[in-house]
């Protein structure tokens, strides 16, 4: 055992404060962790009601599939909700997905029974090997022919002679695609052809090619289109009838892993560049979603991610209907008298008031609707026929609002930033998760205390060693001095022994018979 130095002991404590100082936000992250399954992942994703903000780069839940595209988007197209993204406005080139725009501006331009007249000019634009009808110059078919080359076959000779017919030339009709792309609120968009090919300043992203497929998802002739697994084109001027064949995989039921029974249907894409691209649609139990993957590689991969999405969005997420049924009027009289009172004095009927019973929002769907309450406010009186609003909370917090009116409103369902705004702690197990942390946490707590032992002892030694080498330093001349004093003394000693040894030495002398004398020593 050693002897303890006070000065080793105060500065252990000291390093022992500062790793407990250091640890100890640790040890509160963990406890966070286990109340909130993982806030690092977890925070704003998983198990949170309402929807997503569209101005948000990346609402990734947790619980969320692993997918191989580089940006994608899933959102409920009567609401608006989104319910997925991953880098869903980064720009991204689009390939053929293009053509949906292309399609959605013809259905609302044109007549599906005209004709049109392929030219020099359209066949000129048509890359050699690219995606390819067989259509020639001078040939002739209705506007409906071409919108199936275009959107079952990708016929890119379609699409040019489709922004012929509707734009007058490529150019006009990128104009009005880019147009379109503004009014439909596209952030990050920009076209300057009608089939997607290749080019620098041709591009859009996940968000942007959302909203374009659920303005064009409201045309029947557009969903028919995307629905077909097949079509033939008749009989024409220059060529025989010739059948055509959907490219999207989801919608055949022959396709093993890459059928996906909710599928509506889709427009799909790849260039060398772009890799896969894939736009679909899908509905079960009432609701109906648009999925966007972009940059998948191989192929195969933007059909499993998207029945991946899908499933987990159409599994995850409910569409709550708080106002269904629900009439202001009989729930809160006590509050609409007191707000009816400045009427009193007027002679007629006290006003009814209104809310939007369409009114709609995304939770996650262990949230149950009992757990989300009202709380209704109203003003001092109605401004611009609105007498108040009802908040909608969860926990606490808000998830939504609706407004109050004293006139019908326009029924519509809406959407909040609930999913983003709101954590909420997931009830399912979370037993492993709770004893992987608090085994990790002793394992750290283990090393510390070990770590402060070693330190001390280190410390401890350092100091031994220290006070040692000051003792060597300082005293080696005193430690000198005595030891000269030591020999002198030594030498004086001797020197006076001999001294003594000399008195009481006696000569002795012996002389002979001759008188002569024969030993002459000293005797002790």
């Amino acid at each position: 055992m050693f002897r303890i130095n006070r000065r080793s002991l105060y500065i252990s404590i000291s390093v022992l404060l500062i790793i407990i100082m250091v640890y100890t936000p640790f040890i509160n992250v963990c406890a966070v962790s286990q109340n909130n399954t993982n806030i690092s992942s977890f925070k704003n994703t998983i198990d949170i009601p309402g929807n997503a903000s569209a101005s948000d780069a990346d609402y990734i839940p947790s619980d969320a599939p692993v997918i191989n595209a580089q940006s994608a988007i899933v959102m409920d197209i009567d609401t608006g909700d989104i319910l997925y993204e991953k880098a869903a406005y980064t720009e991204r080139y689009p390939a053929s997905i293009t053509k949906v725009l292309t399609c959605l501006i013809a259905i609302q331009n044109g007549n599906v029974n005209d004709t049109l007249t392929i030219s020099e000019s359209v066949m000129n634009q048509t890359e050699e090997g690219s995606s390819s009808i067989g259509l020639v110059a001078g040939e002739q078919l209705t506007l409906r022919d071409a919108l199936y080359g275009m959107m079952l076959n990708s016929g890119n000779e379609c699409a040019l002679s489709i922004a012929e017919y509707i734009g007058g030339s490529t150019e006009g009709f990128a104009d009005m695609m880019n147009n379109t792309a503004r009014e439909l609120g596209c952030k990050a968009s920009h076209f300057v052809n009608p089939n997607g090919l290749q080019n620098e300043e041709h591009y859009t992203c996940c968000y942007d090619m959302a909203l374009i497929g659920i303005a064009a998802y409201q045309y029947p002739e557009f969903k028919k289109l995307i629905s077909s697994q097949s079509y033939t084109i008749p009989e024409t001027n220059l060529n025989e009838a010739r059948d055509l064949w959907q490219e999207n995989r989801l919608i055949y039921s022959g396709n093993g892993e890459y059928y996906y029974q909710y599928s509506t249907g889709g427009k799909t894409g790849y260039t060398t560049t772009s890799l896969a691209t894939l736009i679909s649609f899908a509905e079960r139990d009432g609701r109906r979603l648009v999925t966007v993957v972009m940059k998948c590689d191989p192929t195969t991969e933007s059909y499993l991610d998207t029945i991946k999405l899908d499933e987990f969005c159409f599994n995850s997420y409910k569409l709550c209907k708080p106002l269904f049924d629900f009439d202001i009027n009989e729930k809160n009289q006590n509050n609409i008298l007191v707000l009816n009172n400045y009427y009193n004095d007027l002679n007629h009927d006290l006003i009814k008031y209104y809310v939007n019973q369409s009114y709609s929002f995304y939770t996650r769907s262990l949230v149950k609707d009992t757990d989300i309450t009202k709380r209704i406010n109203f003003y001092s009186q109605p401004v611009d026929n609105v007498a108040g609003k009802i908040e909608f909370l969860y926990e606490g917090k808000v998830i939504g609002e609706t407004e109050i009116t004293d006139t019908v409103p326009y029924v519509e369902a809406s959407s909040t930033d609930a999913l983003k705004s709101i954590d909420h702690e997931e009830k399912p197990d979370t037993t492993l998760k709770e004893k992987l942390i608090k085994i990790i946490e002793i394992t750290i707590i283990s090393i510390l205390v070990v770590l402060s032992i070693i330190v001390f002892v280190l410390i401890h030694k350092w100091n031994a060693a220290r006070e040692t080498k000051k003792t060597v330093k300082y005293y080696p001349v005193k430690r000198d001095i005595r030891r000269n004093n030591q020999k002198k003394s030594k030498k004086s000693d001797k020197n006076n022994d001999n001294s003594e040894e000399k008195d009481n030495k006696q000569r002795i002398i012996v002389l002979g018979k001759d008188g002569k004398e024969v030993v002459n020593r000293f005797k002790r």
